[in-house]
């Protein structure tokens, strides 16, 4: 009771970690080669060892901290503010009126269709780096936005979690779908997951690729208009952004989360 009380107090992160040699007292989390923390130890209430040199730490929420992120000399420095998958998101409540969650259970038929992850990371498979170029292969038919409703596990097909999941298992779901485009090198894309399966984790990443797909847009969810995919954005309150499936026809949104409250950035293929 005591360690999930400290927890409900503490944001996780995870990486490889070293003593910091330019800050007595504070260690180094190198959660990718894109993204690189140092903490105070005083700040750390609890740490996990997961391999030699990897751990898993809890900062205290509110702790301040230092990140060093990859640029490139002469661009927005935006870069520093996009790591949102290790920050977790605020909380969404239900109001009056709001959408229901849909269950995230993946039933006994889905499974039968749903590929285990490859055991080594397969030649040519995306890496998280500062952006994939190269051009994607889109399916002439695309599978409906109903069908990703039907692949929502709430997770991700490698069993990864990170503070914030909302891009991530939707991306997840998305794939599953067929929306392969998703799985390779893509030009929205800039940030995936650490498992083979190598999932997309950034709202703000889904949120262009939802622009680039969309045929019909909306900035108000509406009752009855069919499947939408949404990104719900106030910079006040988290940079980075929420991103979920609404079905506006039962009014269920899957995803981890939904800010109401937020500006409603709707979109429909």
């Amino acid at each position: 009771m005591e360690r999930a009380a400290r927890r409900n107090t503490t944001v996780p992160f995870e990486g490889y970690s070293r003593e910091d040699g330019n800050i007595p007292g504070n260690i180094m989390v190198a959660s990718s080669d894109e993204c690189v923390y140092s903490f105070a130890k005083s700040d750390i209430m609890e740490r996990e060892q997961l391999g030699e040199d990897r751990v898993r730490v809890w900062v205290r929420a509110g702790a301040t901290a230092f990140r060093l992120s990859r640029i490139r000399a002469g661009e927005s420095q935006d870069s520093f503010t996009v790591a949102m998958e290790n920050i977790a998101p605020p909380a969404s409540p239900r109001l009056a009126g709001d959408p229901t969650p849909a269950s995230g259970a993946v039933t006994a038929e889905q499974m039968e269709h749903i590929a285990p992850p490859p055991t080594e990371e397969p030649a040519g498979a995306p890496r998280y780096a500062g952006g994939d170029t190269a051009q994607v292969t889109v399916p002439r038919v695309l599978p409906s936005l109903s069908s990703v409703g039907s692949c929502w596990t709430a997770s991700c097909l490698g069993g990864d979690m990170f503070a914030n999941n909302c891009a991530h298992f939707l991306s997840d779901a998305f794939i599953r779908a067929g929306y392969t485009e998703l799985a390779m090198a893509n030009p929205y894309i800039h940030a995936r997951c650490y498992t083979p399966a190598r999932r997309p984790i950034r709202a703000r990443d889904m949120w262009a690729w939802f622009q680039n797909r969309a045929v019909r847009t909306s900035r108000t969810p509406m009752r009855n208009t069919g499947w939408w995919s949404v990104f719900q954005l106030d910079e006040s309150v988290y940079w980075g952004g929420h991103v979920l499936l609404l079905d506006t026809d039962t009014w269920t949104y899957y995803g981890t989360g939904n800010h109401t409250t937020w500006q409603q950035y709707l979109y429909q293929w």
